[in-house]
């Protein structure tokens, strides 16, 4: 909670308490002046206080408390807290049966939510006139035209119709990749595909709202990234970023949806070379994160935009080969997780363990890269980001066998191909790297697996133009990294070649 936010607590708790008043706020210093919440600590300080007894209660009574307070402090801030409010208010005037000043309120309402494109809220508060028009008509009253009326009342109700329709595509998008992740087989790109098709997804017109628009962008980049549609890829992920930049409004209620379309765009220019746009709006991330620097009541954003700042930064890195950089990204990274270990959900984590235990495997510090792998292995819901699990159970296979840990190996070949039959996900690809580790075992030097390579290389070729299997190639060289094993030298000395 920042400053302002405390000061008005303590007023709020101070009028909405009796006789107990002083308890609550007592707790809430003494909580705020620790780092971590230490329920012993706090049962200690207050030795002897009826409350204590009982702090159960009186915790969950506080945190209530604060949540009003928190809600009446920002009523203001928000256009849905205002319209929340007024629709209050136009009950009480209506019940009052004061429909002068219910018309005066219920006009500014529909203002309101019409300048901050809010058809729900409209939608109550056409009702709500036709209801008062009904109710006065006796009055001879020519303030509201009920023709007009009911036109914007219709015509509002097809658009939050169709926001409704975008909202339904949003969240089907949304679960796919929850549940998926990337295609594999025919079955789920008919999946995708069935989303992707639906007709209000085939033009932007449709889109009459900004939500719907927010919606339809949103849908679109994450469809054209899981095919692999790079051009259209880039083009609507910016789509988003530059519809979310015409309403500075939207970004100051909703900074957390900023930075995450800046960040699904920036991911984009990197791996569609885009070093230029990817070095302007990288600035423009940063320069907007500062404003929730060093406070404590935006802890939760701070900690998101570092994992996705990280993120972005170590990806660039990767892909630029910059090994210097790389040292130092990983160093800023593994500090940062000391800072934010606690407001930061460890699922959150699984891409950015992936692209440490890539950056760790590249500069051949093996022991760090198994030991970020098996921090997605033992993530406890793996069904959160399967794609992110599977992808670690595979490199792990790699990374053992580069470090020459065979003795792990037979046991964790097993195990994968256990846990990758239970879950349906065997494809061409993890069938390749399974069979080539299960034979490259039986030997003990490099010169007696070259057959193995190069049969191995030939295979990933073949299959790297398929449609179903080009994405999981593309997040690990696979073939270079057969190439660096034929040619007896690093990696990322292939890679650096290969780059000029």
């Amino acid at each position: 909670m920042s400053k302002s936010e405390k000061g008005y607590f303590k007023k709020f708790a101070s009028k909405h308490t009796i006789g107990e008043k002083n308890t609550y706020v007592k707790l809430f210093d003494a909580i705020d002046m620790l780092p971590v919440y230490d329920e012993q600590q706090i049962k200690k300080k207050f030795t002897g206080e009826k409350f204590a007894e009982k702090l159960y209660s009186t915790k969950n009574y506080l945190f209530n408390l604060i949540l009003k307070a928190l809600s009446s402090y920002h009523a203001e801030k928000f256009a849905v807290s205002k319209l929340n409010m007024m629709m209050i208010e136009l009950n009480v005037l209506f019940e009052k049966g004061l429909y002068k000043q219910f018309k005066t309120l219920l006009n500014k309402a529909i203002a309101m939510a019409k300048e901050n494109d809010k058809p729900f809220y409209l939608a109550l508060l056409y009702n709500k006139a036709l209801t008062c028009l009904a109710t006065d008509y006796y009055a001879n009253n020519e303030e509201m035209d009920y023709e007009s009326l009911k036109k914007n009342t219709l015509d509002n109700l097809q658009n939050l119709s169709l926001n409704e329709q975008y909202h339904i595509i949003y969240n089907d998008m949304f679960m796919f990749t929850k549940d998926t992740g990337n295609i594999r087989d025919e079955k789920d790109l008919e999946k995708l595909n069935s989303i992707f098709n639906n007709p209000i997804m085939q033009d932007i017109s449709f889109a009459k709202t900004f939500d719907s628009k927010f919606k339809f962008y949103t849908v679109l980049g994450h469809y054209y990234r899981i095919v692999d549609d790079r051009p259209n890829w880039l083009k609507y992920r910016k789509e988003l970023v530059l519809l979310m930049e015409s309403d500075k409004k939207y970004i100051r209620e909703n900074p957390r949806s900023y930075v995450l379309a800046l960040n699904n765009y920036l991911h984009a220019c990197v791996l569609t070379d885009k070093n230029s746009e990817f070095e302007i709006y990288m600035k423009r991330l940063k320069q907007f994160s500062k404003q929730f620097e060093n406070k404590k009541e935006y802890l939760e954003i701070q900690s998101r935009i570092f994992l996705l700042t990280s993120d972005l930064e170590l990806n660039y890195s990767i892909r630029s080969l910059n090994t210097d950089n790389l040292k130092n990204i990983t160093g800023l990274i593994e500090s940062g997780f000391k800072h934010y270990r606690n407001s930061i959900n460890e699922n959150r984590k699984l891409s950015i363990y992936n692209r440490m235990a890539y950056a760790f495997f590249l500069i051949k510090d093996f022991d760090k890269s198994i030991e970020y792998l098996n921090r997605i292995l033992n993530a406890s819901n793996p069904k959160i980001d399967p794609e992110q699990h599977v992808f670690a159970r595979i490199r792990s296979l790699i990374v053992h066998f580069e470090a020459g840990n065979f003795d792990l190996l037979e046991y964790t070949v097993k195990s994968t191909r256990r846990f990758l039959e239970r879950s349906n996900r065997i494809y061409k690809f993890e069938k390749l790297i399974l069979d080539f580790i299960t034979k490259a075992m039986n030997y003990s030097e490099d010169e007696q697996r070259l057959g193995l390579y190069e049969d191995l290389k030939y295979s990933i070729e073949k299959i790297s133009n398929d449609k179903f299997e080009k994405n999981i190639l593309e997040q690990f060289d696979f073939v270079s990294w057969i190439e660096s094993k034929l040619m007896h030298t690093g990696m990322l000395n292939v890679l650096k070649k290969k780059a000029g």
